[in-house]
């Protein structure tokens, strides 16, 4: 058991569930209802999804890398998304005046952090 990639499964099961749970009444439900367009706001809830979509199944791919064994490759690819997107979201937030105007780049960045040492570590 690759105990790093559990934990990074972990975070990025934390990051879905922020999303889908905490993030759907601060960030979508007052988006969705400033959208007049109803074709726009099928557009944003669809893409809402497919985010949450993406970090459920990252997190799953995670904890079965964790317990399964080789899969470094990727591990390494999944760390890079959520590098990404913890650079993305560090930048955005220092631009609106403040390094945690914007907190979602702790945990996008701690999902990449361990999942890169348990990349490292893998067999």
């Amino acid at each position: 058991m690759n105990w790093w990639l559990a934990a990074g499964g972990l975070m990025a099961s934390i990051c879905g569930a922020g999303h889908a749970i905490a993030g759907h009444k601060m960030f979508y439900l007052p988006i969705k209802s400033a959208i007049a367009d109803e074709l726009q706001a099928g557009v944003l809830t669809g893409m809402w999804h497919l985010i949450t979509i993406h970090f459920s199944l990252s997190a799953f791919a995670l904890f079965v890398l964790a317990a399964r064994g080789p899969g470094d490759a990727a591990a390494w690819l999944i760390a890079a998304q959520f590098a990404a997107y913890a650079a993305v979201y560090l930048v955005t937030s220092l631009r609106l005046a403040g390094a945690l105007k914007l907190f979602q780049w702790i945990p996008f960045g701690c999902t990449a952090i361990l999942t890169a040492v348990g990349a490292m570590t893998a067999p």
